[in-house]
């Protein structure tokens, strides 16, 4: 129940978990004012956020079939259980969960201290407080149904936004017109990508944000879980599908926004907007905000508890009974938040190392789990070159971060963790050395 909730859970579950745990606090707050201020080439991002999911296709009925529950599971797999390996992945795919509940909290704080007037602090420390609770009783399993409650309650939600919005800048054709009139360069692909958002930032979404989500525990621990192995396939096509109308909706949102041409919005388009509805619809979407925020928070901190004690504890000491180990599980819920509170509270602009977090998990994880998928049954890679991979993927990221490289940081440190890989599994190859699976 805690780790993959006992692989039992239907497709429409699934979906709704994949979906809220996707759209997060970034589409309601980080998206919505990034469209506000870049223009409708802002959703190159929401693309490349959903396509992991049609990507993870390519191996979801291997990972299914194999039960796996987490990506140190496939790595271990294909290095007959390497202890170091394992528990160096473990620590790796910590990186993108957490980083996502740092952000949720901050997001949480920063609109309800706007809204309200309540200190930032505090309502951070009520948000983390109250997210243990959808993690404590059973882990996975209760996260993934109030996901799927909390995304039907997204999905009402999010049409209601548009209608009044809608109505709030006149009309579609009126918000065109306005878009035109204040800068023609928020509707035009290439003018909002070249002006507002940067080539260099584009790269950096390309190589950090696409291999990040394919790379993400979350979406892996879903497929694992899912109970039918011929339903896994349909469940990543419809959360891509869902992903990316969220950031349909988000692109929407704010550019219906910026349409007003009201100064004080640029403050924090979302606060904005919640403000300026009506009593009860602004009620519902103050829940519409937390449900988001809450269900990202609670996914990312038990899969990030899963990868500690199943990745790292228990591959320390193997003979930790299960009960015992669903209390460590729980004691660590606890100290995880507590670390990404302080986290937020030092840092409230966490959408940066955010970013990096996405680049470092890719550069370390993307070509041992995909690069030793696809040649599984070659006999090419080897123990050694998965460490090599791993090693010189963070390496690389980091001295060309440091050295300000003309080529995007993470995109190095991605090719350079392949290059490692062949030439080390090359010059250690021995027939068996990895393992081949049947198809």
């Amino acid at each position: 129940d805690w780790e993959v909730a006992d692989r039992s859970l239907p497709l429409y579950v699934v979906i709704g978990t994949q979906f809220a745990s996707a759209m997060g606090g970034g589409i309601l707050v980080a998206h919505v004012g990034n469209a506000y201020t870049r223009g409708i080439g802002h959703f190159i991002y929401g693309v490349l956020a959903s396509l992991p999911f049609i990507i993870i296709m390519v191996l979801a009925k291997w990972l299914r079939r194999n039960n796996f529950t987490t990506i140190p599971d496939v790595l271990a797999h294909f290095t007959n259980g390497n202890k170091l390996i394992r528990i160096v992945a473990g620590v790796m795919t910590v990186f993108v969960p957490f980083g996502w509940v740092t952000s949720q909290i901050t997001a949480f704080g920063n609109i309800y201290s706007n809204l309200t007037g309540i200190d930032y602090t505090l309502l951070c420390v009520l948000f983390a407080v109250f997210a243990l609770a959808f993690v404590m009783p059973s882990g996975l399993k209760t996260v993934a149904w109030t996901d799927f409650i909390f995304s039907c309650f997204m999905i009402a939600m999010c049409i209601v936004c548009v209608v009044f919005v809608t109505v709030m800048g006149g009309g579609v054709s009126n918000i065109v017109s306005n878009l035109n009139t204040i800068d023609p360069s928020m509707l035009s692909f290439s003018s909002s990508i070249t002006d507002n958002i940067g080539v260099a930032t584009c790269m950096l979404w390309i190589f950090a944000v696409l291999p990040g989500g394919m790379t993400n525990q979350i979406y892996f621990q879903r497929v694992c879980a899912i109970k039918e192995e011929k339903q896994v396939n349909k469940s990543l096509i419809l959360s891509a599908a869902l992903s990316l109308l969220s950031f349909v909706w988000a692109v929407y949102m704010g550019l219906s926004l910026r349409s007003l041409n009201i100064a004080e919005i640029a403050n924090g388009p979302t606060a904005w907007f919640m403000g300026k509805l009506p009593t009860g619809v602004m009620a519902l979407f103050a829940a519409l905000v937390f449900a988001t925020l809450m269900s990202t928070t609670s996914s990312g901190v038990q899969t990030s508890v899963t990868n500690i004690t199943r990745d790292i504890i228990s591959t320390i000491n193997p003979n930790i009974p299960d009960h015992k180990m669903v209390t460590i599980s729980r004691v660590l819920s606890a100290v995880l938040m507590a670390i990404a509170l302080l986290m937020c509270l030092v840092w409230t602009d966490t959408l940066n190392w955010l970013t990096n977090t996405y680049a470092y998990s890719a550069a370390a994880l993307a070509c041992p789990v995909f690069l030793s998928y696809g040649l599984r049954n070659k006999h090419f890679i080897t123990t050694p070159g998965i460490v090599a991979g791993m090693v010189f993927g963070l390496v690389g990221c980091a001295v060309a971060q440091i050295m300000k490289t003309s080529l995007n940081f993470a995109f190095i440190g991605i090719l350079v963790s392949a290059v490692a890989m062949v030439i080390v599994s090359a010059a250690t190859k021995k027939k068996g050395t990895i393992v081949a699976d049947a198809e």
